[in-house]
């Protein structure tokens, strides 16, 4: 067994007196790119926020690369791409280049000049996600796909081991959602990186991840992605409390 990405014990969390996990057992693997599925206001986010150290649980354990999350201090080694659909000011006055630039605020300091080296790293991570002639352009006269890269770039930068993307496709042209998960697989194959994917494309990304979490409060299901692709009806019944059919999209 390879090196433990993160691992998730006996997870419990409330929010004004409601429970939202219960029990919670997920671990990660070092190239494994996990989905994790389920309803609206199952806990995904949440959990986000617990293994990123946002929130802490009533109950349970959290680990980062074998780390105790309350010692871990070495977040370059984690990216993160969050709900930016929800959020993101179109109007915001910053190229492709700058906001990528950005993901080494973290690394640099604030305040620290940016050098050769370091552009060169932000180029770099440009190049892997397919945006090396829109490097001038705004940020805000992208399409969703094309902005989703800039910030996946943007995470990219400081060469993290494991990227965490919190429904990325969120507002994306279903043109644009494919090649999104192309780039991931991409990632994950060539650069042998970790992935953990919050989402609800279930009908998609069955075809890229090869670990699959399906969650509401407890975890349903968590294995690997031909078992549940055997077991999804019955497993999503369980999850929603009631049957649900998945669409299937053609590639």
């Amino acid at each position: 067994m390879g090196e433990t990405v993160l691992k998730m014990e006996g997870i419990d969390f409330s929010f004004d007196h409601q429970t939202v996990l219960e029990g919670v057992d997920l671990e990660i693997q070092k190239g494994d790119f996990l989905a994790l599925v389920g309803p609206n206001g199952s806990g995904k986010s949440t959990l986000l926020k617990l293994a990123l150290g946002a929130l802490k649980p009533d109950r349970g354990k959290v680990s980062l690369f074998g780390v105790p999350l309350r010692r871990f201090r070495d977040w370059s080694r984690i990216g993160y791409v969050s709900q930016k659909a929800n959020s993101f000011n179109r109007d915001f006055p910053a190229t492709v280049r700058e906001v990528v630039a950005s993901g080494l605020y973290g690394k640099l300091g604030l305040f620290r000049r940016m050098k050769k080296e370091d552009w060169k790293r932000v180029e770099e991570a440009i190049k892997q996600v397919g945006l090396e002639s829109l490097s001038r352009r705004n940020i805000g006269k992208l399409s969703g796909g094309q902005q989703q890269r800039a910030f996946i770039a943007r995470a990219l930068v400081s060469d993290p081991e494991f990227l965490i993307l919190d429904e990325p496709t969120v507002g994306v042209d279903t043109r644009s959602v494919d090649e999104f998960y192309r780039l991931l697989a991409h990632l994950h194959r060539k650069k042998g990186m970790s992935l953990l994917l919050v989402t609800h494309d279930i009908g998609v990304v069955t075809t890229y991840v090869n670990r699959i979490a399906c969650l509401n409060r407890r975890l349903f299901f968590h294995g690997d992605t031909d078992e549940f692709v055997g077991r999804e009806k019955e497993v999503f019944t369980a999850a929603y409390g009631h049957p649900v059919q998945v669409v299937e999209h053609a590639h």
